[in-house]
C-alpha cells in the first residue's frame, strides 16, 4: 500500500474544483492504494476521440457497463443547468445495483484494452455486451476525470481516474511517470458524504445506495470537470439513444433523472410484418440460407438470426422525435444493443423515398459480435457482412413491392382514361401528335418527358404517326404505371410506342407528394399535367433548346421544394469510396459524381440491356453548331481485388453508345486487372479501339479524383470532354489528371473568385438587370484573363459546395442568382471546404 492523499492529486490538476463531490474529494485524507495503469495519451485519443464522437454515445458506454454487471436498475443524472457559477456545477452521474467492485474489480476495470467479460460467466442470465475493454474510456471526451465509488461485500470503495495526468504521455516512455488511479477503502459515512449530492436529485437513487432496502452491491460512477464536447449535450437526445440503443428488459430499467425509460417503439398502423425465419421467409430461401422456425442461419456468421421487419402505413420519421433520433430504418442489435443508431442503412445504399420512411427492421444478430469494430458501432467488411447486408435489402424490397401494391390498389375507381375522357382533342390529342413528330424527326429527343421510338425507319414514319393518331383517339394514356426510376431521373415519361405514362416516385418531388397523400391520384394529376405542359410547348413551336432548359430549371425547383438538394460534396466522395462491391451503388455513385461536374444524369441500371446510365453536358452553341455532348458508361464490381478484361463487354457498350446517340463511352470499376501493365490484355484492348472504337476505361479512385479538382479548382465540361477524347486507358487516364492538375494549380492561377464574386454582387444593383458572368468579365482587365466557362466552372464547384440556395448558375446564359453576399458565401465556402471535404478553399485576390 502506498499512502497518497487524493485531494493532492486533484489539487496539482486543478485549481477550482466546481462540483460538490470535486470539493469532498480534495477533503479526503485517506491512505490509498495506487492502481497501475498501462496507457499512453495517443490510446485514449484514438479509443475515445476517434470512436466517441457524440457525447451522448459515450454516456451510454458507462450504462453498457452496468448492463454487464447484471444490475437491475440503473439511474442517470444529468448536470442541471440554470447556473453559470463553476462551484455549483453538477456532476453527471451512472448509478447500478449491478455486481459492484472490490479492489481486484477495480484492478480488472483499469486493464485497458483487455476484457474479461468473454470468460466470465453471463451475470442475471445475460451475454456481455461489452468485449474489448475500452468503454470506460469513452469518459475521455466528456470531461477530465471519473470517479467511482463502489460497494461490495459491505465494504466501500472509491477510485478516481485524472486523464488528465496522460497528456503528452508517450507509451512505453521510461521517463514518464507512471499513470496511476488512487483507490481508497472509505465507510459508509465518507460514502454518504461523497454521494450526497443524489440525495436532493433523485431520491429513489439514494433508497438505492442506502435506504431501508438499498441494495447489497452497486455503484455510482461520476463525470466530472466537463470538456467542451458537453456543450452539444442534449438530454433528449440521450433519452432516445439510452430507449433506442440498449435493451430495455424486464429485469433492466433505466432511470433518466428519476423518470423510467420506455423503449423506443414505432407508432402508426402496420401494414406488413415479416418475420425472420419460417415457412414463408422467401427472401432467406431465394439467398439459400438456412431456415429454422426461429431464425435464419447466414454463412459465416455464427447462430441465428432472428426479429421482424415492419412497414407502417405513415411514415415513421417525421414530428418532434426528428430532433432527437431516427424511428425507422435497420436496427441491428448485438446481444441487445443497437450497433448502427447513427447509420439507419447499415452501409446499404440509400433506398425508396416513399417506403422507406414507413420501414423498420429489429434484427438481432448475435454472431456480429466478432465482426464489430472496436468502437462496437460498425462492422468489419467481409463476405458474411455482405450476405447479411443482401439479406436486410431483399426484406426491404419485400416490404417496398407490398407497399406499391397496396398503393396500386388504391387506385381503383381513379381511371386515367375517365378522368381525360372528356378533354378536348385540341388540349390533349393534338399537341401530343405534334410532339411525338417533332421528336421523330429530330437527331436527339427535343423533349423532356416525351420518348418515341428510335427504330423505325424513315420511310415508315408517317404511317407509324398515322396509326397512333388512331390509337390516341381511344385517349392520350392506355396505362399508367409508379417505378422506381431513381432519384435523379426524370419526374414522369410518356412512352408514345404503347401509350404508357410512368411516374417516377423516386423522384424527391413524387415521393414527398405521394408520402402526404392519401393514394395516387395527386402525383398522377401532377405527373400528367407535366406531360400535357410538355407537350403544349412543343406544339407552340418554342426553340427545343430553350424548353429543355425551361424544364431543367423546373425540376431544379420541384426538387428545392421537396427539400431535395441534390448530392453534396462529402457525400459524392463517400459513396465513390464504398460503393465498389455493390452494382446498383456504384451505378448511382458516378452518375452523383457527374452530376457535381455539371452534367444531367439518366439513370438506366442496365435496364433491357442498355448502358448503366447516361450523362449530358450542356454547352450550348459554339462558334458553328451545339457543342453539346452525351457519355455513356458501365459500372463494374467484384469480390476479387480487380475486374479481369473476360467481364468487360466493349462491344456492348458501343451498341449502347450508338443506339443512346453517345459521344463517349467509359467503362468504371475499383480496378481491373493488370491496369497498370501496359501489355496487359485490358490495356492492349482498350488501345486497339482507338481508331474506331474508342472507348475510356478508368477506376473509381480516377473519377474521385477528378472531383476532387473540380471542388478545388473548378473543372470545365470542355476540359471533361476533352479527358473523354484523349484518355482511354488506365495509364493515360492518371497522365491526364496529373496534366490536369499542374495546369489547375500552378499553370493557370486559381479563378479570383473574391473579385468574380464581388463583381457580380455589385451588379445587383441595377435593378434592370441579372447579375451575369459575362458582363462582370466584360468590365474587369483580371477576369478577362479566364476564359467564360472556366469562371461558370468556377462557380458551379462552389455552388456544389455550399448548395443552391446561396448561389445558383443558370448553364444556359451564364447569370448567376446569389442568395447572400459575396463575403458570406466566401465565408461558407471556407466552413464547408474544410469541414467537410478538408480542403482549403482558393478564393484568389481580392475586389
Amino acid at each position: 500500500m502506498a499512502t497518497a492523499r487524493l485531494g493532492e492529486v486533484m489539487s496539482e490538476s486543478k485549481e477550482s474544483p466546481g462540483s460538490a463531490l470535486e470539493r469532498e474529494l480534495l477533503d479526503d485524507s485517506g491512505s490509498s492504494e495506487e492502481l497501475p495503469v498501462q496507457i499512453s495519451f495517443e490510446i485514449i485519443r484514438l479509443f475515445s476521440e476517434g470512436l466517441y464522437q457524440s457525447p451522448h454515445k459515450a454516456i451510454e458506454e458507462l450504462v453498457s457497463n452496468s448492463y454487464d454487471a447484471g444490475a437491475r436498475n440503473v439511474h442517470v443524472l444529468i448536470p442541471r443547468s440554470g447556473s453559470d457559477s463553476p462551484e455549483l456545477q453538477d456532476s453527471l452521474w451512472v448509478i447500478d445495483d449491478g455486481t459492484g467492485m472490490d479492489a481486484s474489480g477495480f484492478k480488472q476495470l483499469w486493464l485497458v484494452a483487455e476484457s474479461s467479460k468473454n470468460d466470465q460467466p453471463a451475470l442475471s442470465g445475460r451475454s456481455p455486451i461489452g468485449q474489448f475493454g475500452i468503454g470506460k474510456l469513452a469518459a475521455y471526451v466528456l470531461a477530465w476525470r471519473l470517479t467511482h465509488i463502489s460497494k461490495k461485500d459491505g465494504r466501500y470503495y472509491l477510485a478516481t481516474m485524472d486523464f488528465r495526468q496522460v497528456r503528452g504521455r508517450r507509451q512505453n516512455d521510461p521517463a514518464a511517470p507512471p499513470v496511476t488511479v488512487p483507490l481508497q477503502e472509505v465507510n459508509e459515512e465518507r460514502a454518504q458524504s461523497l454521494l450526497a449530492e443524489i440525495e436532493n436529485r433523485d431520491g429513489a437513487a439514494w433508497q438505492l445506495l442506502f435506504g431501508d432496502e438499498s441494495s447489497e452491491s452497486w455503484t455510482a460512477a461520476a463525470l466530472t470537470d466537463f470538456k467542451d464536447l458537453f456543450s452539444k449535450f442534449r438530454p433528449g437526445v440521450l433519452s432516445w439513444v439510452l430507449r433506442t440503443g440498449l435493451p430495455l428488459v424486464s429485469d433492466f430499467t433505466i432511470f433518466l433523472d428519476g423518470a423510467a425509460l420506455e423503449s423506443a417503439k414505432e407508432e402508426g398502423n402496420l401494414l406488413l410484418a415479416l418475420p425472420v425465419g419460417g415457412k414463408e421467409d422467401e427472401q432467406a430461401e431465394k439467398l439459400e440460407f438456412t431456415i429454422t422456425e426461429t431464425g435464419v442461419q447466414i454463412p459465416g456468421i455464427e447462430g441465428e438470426v432472428q426479429g421482424t421487419a415492419k412497414l407502417y402505413e405513415t411514415p415513421l420519421s417525421r414530428g418532434k422525435s426528428l430532433q432527437y433520433g431516427r424511428s425507422h430504418g435497420f436496427f441491428v442489435r448485438v446481444r441487445g444493443r443497437v450497433i448502427n443508431l447513427e447509420d439507419e442503412l447499415f452501409g446499404i445504399e440509400a433506398l425508396n423515398h416513399a417506403a422507406w420512411s414507413r420501414f423498420v427492421f429489429e434484427v438481432n444478430v448475435d454472431g456480429l459480435r466478432e465482426f464489430l469494430l472496436s468502437s462496437r458501432e460498425g462492422v468489419r467488411e467481409s463476405e458474411p457482412i455482405y450476405l447479411l447486408k443482401e439479406y436486410l435489402r431483399a426484406k426491404f424490397n419485400a416490404c417496398r413491392a407490398y407497399y406499391e401494391k397496396q398503393k396500386r390498389q388504391e387506385l381503383v375507381g381513379l381511371d386515367i382514361k375517365l378522368l381525360l375522357q372528356d378533354a378536348s382533342a385540341s388540349v390533349l390529342a393534338e399537341p401530343l401528335i405534334e410532339a411525338v413528330r417533332q421528336s421523330l424527326t429530330a437527331s436527339k429527343q427535343p423533349s423532356h418527358y416525351i420518348t418515341s421510338p428510335t427504330d423505325i425507319p424513315e420511310h415508315q414514319r408517317e404511317s407509324w404517326l398515322t396509326e397512333f393518331e388512331k390509337e390516341l383517339a381511344k385517349g392520350p394514356f392506355d396505362e399508367l404505371e409508379f417505378q422506381n426510376v431513381g432519384p435523379y431521373d426524370r419526374l414522369a415519361e410518356y412512352n408514345a410506342a404503347d401509350r404508357k405514362l410512368i411516374v417516377n416516385e423516386e423522384h424527391p418531388f413524387v415521393a414527398k407528394v405521394i408520402s402526404h397523400s392519401k393514394n395516387m391520384t395527386p402525383a398522377t394529376l401532377f405527373a400528367t399535367s407535366e406531360i400535357i405542359t410538355d407537350a403544349l410547348i412543343r406544339e407552340a413551336g418554342i426553340d427545343p433548346i430553350i424548353s429543355l432548359e425551361l424544364f431543367s430549371l423546373r425540376d431544379r425547383a420541384l426538387r428545392q421544394i421537396a427539400g431535395d438538394q441534390g448530392p453534396d460534396p462529402a457525400t459524392v466522395l463517400r459513396h465513390l469510396s464504398i460503393a465498389d462491391q455493390d452494382k446498383d451503388a456504384l451505378e448511382r455513385a458516378v452518375g452523383e459524381a457527374f452530376i457535381t461536374l455539371g452534367f444531367r444524369y439518366d439513370r438506366r441500371g442496365g435496364n433491357r440491356g442498355g448502358p448503366d446510365g447516361v450523362l449530358d453536358a450542356r454547352l450550348g452553341f459554339g462558334d458553328r453548331q451545339v457543342e453539346d455532348f452525351r457519355v455513356v458508361y458501365d459500372a463494374k464490381t467484384t469480390a476479387s481485388s480487380s475486374i479481369s478484361v473476360g467481364h468487360l463487354d466493349f462491344g456492348a457498350l458501343w451498341d449502347f453508345k450508338l443506339s443512346e446517340d453517345a459521344d463517349h463511352g467509359f467503362i468504371i470499376g475499383k480496378a481491373f486487372q493488370g491496369q497498370d501493365d501496359p501489355e496487359s490484355a485490358v490495356n492492349r484492348r482498350t488501345s486497339q479501339g482507338r481508331g474506331d472504337r474508342p472507348m475510356t476505361v478508368m477506376t473509381t479512385a480516377q473519377l474521385k479524383r477528378l472531383v476532387e479538382l473540380h471542388y478545388q479548382f473548378g473543372v470545365t465540361l470542355i476540359q471533361i470532354r476533352k479527358f473523354f477524347v484523349e484518355a482511354l486507358t488506365f495509364a493515360e487516364v492518371t497522365e491526364f489528371l496529373d496534366s490536369l492538375e499542374a495546369e489547375l494549380s500552378t499553370e493557370q492561377p486559381p479563378v479570383p473568385l473574391r473579385r468574380l464574386l464581388h463583381g457580380l454582387e455589385r451588379e445587383k444593383d441595377d435593378p434592370l438587370s441579372r447579375p451575369n458572368i459575362i458582363a462582370v468579365r466584360a468590365q474587369d482587365q483580371t477576369l478577362k484573363a479566364y476564359e467564360v466557362e472556366r469562371l461558370a466552372a468556377a462557380l458551379r464547384a462552389v455552388q456544389t459546395i455550399v448548395g443552391s440556395r446561396w448561389i445558383e448558375v443558370n448553364e444556359a446564359n451564364n447569370d448567376v442568382r446569389m442568395g447572400h453576399t459575396a463575403d458570406q458565401i466566401l465565408a461558407e465556402l471556407d466552413r464547408r471546404s474544410q469541414k467537410e471535404l478538408g480542403l482549403t478553399a482558393r478564393t484568389g485576390e481580392g475586389p
